[in-house]
């Protein structure tokens, strides 16, 4: 689902669309000097439903949601669809304030307080490089190399019926917020050494997840860099209980290693993974909605 970090750092360092109606810059040229998910002042006699959720989310958690902007954004080769409106109201109510900001208000304060990025970007579909119908697609690769910027794609395909795929958005956001932690205040490098000499690279997709476990990572796509280590590690904390979680770690003490510092990295910043998935858990399962 997540494009390879090589290419999350290219699409990071041109990153832009035109918010609101107008198109901008028609001819998707590149224009270095121009943020164009710059949330921009829209007269409020034009406000709808959404508009007003988005202002009020604002008010009470402080991101601005934006949801409204150019579906071209990077000349030529990268494009962010904005999502269908109907869908991003309910993906807007749902995910972002009744799965993600409000439960990490009320249950990690602290943590809510200093890590919650500014501003969240809804796209549509995946994010797709090259061609618009592109079969390569990112879940919110290029969104989230800003530590203030957090995004996702894929809003198109929400159902509020389809618990399956809740829970996999939301713990693939909390993925998507490691690599902003990680551009933050990075990973440590005793991190990097634990795993040293044993990465992947692109060989990772032909990697079971059993293999990854043995070889010390969570997941195959862990094993790709210890940037993706370190990402599906906080991913596997939030998606999987204690328990499980317990028995992945007991087939390498490398990844048992890993594991007890990133646990530790969020638990020092008032994050208790073990917790988040309890949370996320009881909002996608046992919450009417």
């Amino acid at each position: 689902m997540m494009k390879k970090l090589m290419i999350m750092a290219t699409v990071a360092l041109f990153i832009g669309g035109v918010f609101g109606c107008k198109k901008g810059n028609p001819t998707g040229e590149f224009q270095a000097n121009v943020d164009y998910f710059e949330v921009r002042d829209k007269p409020k006699y034009l406000w709808n439903e959404l508009d007003y959720l988005c202002d009020s989310i604002h008010k009470e958690y402080g991101v601005k949601v934006i949801y409204e902007y150019n579906q071209r954004t990077i000349a030529g080769t990268t494009f962010f669809v904005p999502a269908d409106y109907t869908k991003a109201l309910a993906y807007t109510r749902i995910m972002i304030k009744g799965f993600w900001l409000k439960p990490l208000k009320e249950n990690f304060p602290q943590y809510f307080t200093k890590e919650t990025p500014i501003e969240f970007i809804e796209v549509g579909g995946f994010i797709h490089f090259n061609d618009i119908t592109s079969a390569g697609a990112a879940a919110g690769a290029g969104l989230n190399a800003q530590f203030y910027r957090l995004g996702m794609g894929g809003v198109n395909n929400f159902n509020k019926n389809d618990k399956a795929w809740l829970f996999d958005h939301i713990v693939t956001l909390y993925h998507e917020h490691a690599h902003e932690q990680d551009h933050k205040y990075g990973r440590g490098e005793l991190y990097d050494r634990v795993s040293l000499g044993d990465y992947y690279g692109l060989s990772y997709t032909s990697r079971s997840v059993a293999q990854s476990n043995l070889d010390g990572f969570f997941k195959p796509y862990g094993g790709y860099a210890p940037e993706e280590d370190f990402a599906t590690s906080v991913e596997s904390m939030a998606r999987f209980t204690k328990a499980e979680v317990d028995l992945m770690t007991s087939k390498n003490p490398k990844l048992a290693t890993k594991y007890r510092m990133v646990y530790k990295y969020y638990l020092d910043k008032g994050m208790d993974l073990h917790k988040l998935h309890d949370v996320l858990d009881s909002v996608v399962y046992k919450t009417v909605y």
